[in-house]
């Protein structure tokens, strides 16, 4: 079939690393890899070039003025500019998160009658959705996101559930985050003793680890108290990345006497992955997590609280260890049972990266969004 002009709207993008940013890129990169041309548009931050090209996808930020709502507006407007300057140019826009750019990317798609999709993020009650309900222009906005009704994306049902609380009867599919199965895989033995010992870490530790953002929704330091009454000696915790929690993370490390390491962000998380032995998420809200599932499909076991998407994705006692938000009991017993039952985390690792394989795996989701760039099943 004849390759695509997409055009993919993002007001974050690499090298910002977070979810949706992350997601972007892959899903870009996947497209572009299948000989579709992709651009994305983003905002021009400080230090970075107006143009470049990244993994195949070509990247423009356009330039922005203030901040907050004006900087929002700028973006949006900028957006629905370039769109309508460059109209030979695409065949279909995909607006990642249901913010201001969103409404540029409906509103380009309806005028010139393309297909146009938004995809939703966050966990249910705290992201943009719920956000955006909260104030009058906010909720001006989702009404003006309905009224153009392009194409919603929802990761999990849940989120798929609060989208049509806020914008009423919409048609929202329900489309997995994708994640490339090739290159977050398990490493073999020698392969993952070398990465132990270039990391520092004992190659009979069981190590945590932990990789996205330091922000309050994920728990982490409530879990890394936890974590410190019920693990053993030799455990390890690792966290990498950044955020509003960073010096409450910083200051549990501190105090465990080289148990918890902390690491910068850091783009190529692929190696760290294939050297630990679980994954932990002791969100009070998830949609639907690109590290879980990447750990997962590196043969992690995965440990979190039974929550949104994670709570859809994670088979208890099959794939990883569930427990309910705030219960400190449990998560205490799911700790102490990772350590005590040899094996364990390993089983459920091979089972994660299996259900990855079966249900996650990017060519799925490039495969699905294809055919809705295309047209199939337009109004």
């Amino acid at each position: 079939m004849k390759p695509l002009s997409l055009v993919m709207v993002s007001a974050g993008f690499w090298p910002t690393i977070g979810g949706a940013e992350c997601q972007a890129l892959e899903l870009s990169a996947a497209l572009a890899a299948r000989g579709h041309r992709v651009v994305v548009l983003t905002r021009r931050l400080p230090g970075l070039p107006r143009v470049e090209t990244r993994r195949g996808v070509t990247i423009r930020r356009l330039p922005v003025l203030g901040a907050g709502a004006v900087e929002a507006l700028a973006f949006l407007l900028g957006v629905f500019g370039w769109l309508l300057l460059h109209w030979t140019e695409w065949d279909a826009v995909h607006a990642h998160l249901a913010g201001s750019p969103a409404l540029a990317a409906a509103a380009a798609g309806r005028l010139l009658g393309r297909p146009a999709l938004v995809k939703l993020g966050g966990g249910r009650g705290i992201g943009e959705l719920a956000a955006s309900a909260r104030t009058a222009l906010g909720r001006a906005k989702l009404s003006a996101l309905a009224a153009l009704n392009p194409r919603f994306l929802a990761v999990v049902p849940d989120l798929a559930a609060e989208a049509r609380e806020h914008l009423g009867d919409i048609r929202v599919e329900v489309l997995s985050n994708g994640v490339d199965a090739d290159v977050f895989a398990p490493a073999d033995a020698a392969r993952r003793r070398a990465l132990r010992a270039a990391f520092g870490w004992r190659e009979d530790a069981l190590v945590f680890l932990y990789t996205g953002r330091f922000s309050e929704e994920k728990r982490l330091p409530w879990f890394l108290r936890l974590w410190g009454e019920a693990a053993g000696p030799e455990a390890r915790a690792v966290l990498a990345g950044t955020g509003p929690e960073d010096s409450a993370i910083r200051a549990a490390a501190a105090a465990a006497a080289g148990r918890i390491l902390v690491l910068e962000p850091r783009e190529n998380l692929a190696e760290l992955y294939a050297a630990a032995d679980v994954f932990f998420l002791p969100s009070t809200s998830e949609g639907l997590s690109n590290s879980l599932l990447e750990a997962m499909s590196t043969g992690l076991a995965a440990l979190a609280s039974r929550v949104g998407g994670t709570a859809e994705t994670v088979a208890d006692g099959r794939t990883g260890l569930l427990f309910s938000s705030g219960d400190e009991g449990a998560a205490r017993a799911a700790i102490r049972r990772l350590e005590a039952e040899p094996g364990l985390a390993a089983r459920l690792g091979a089972a994660a990266r299996a259900e990855v394989l079966e249900r996650y795996a990017i060519g799925r989701v490039v495969d699905r969004l294809e055919s809705l760039y295309r047209g199939a099943e337009a109004r």
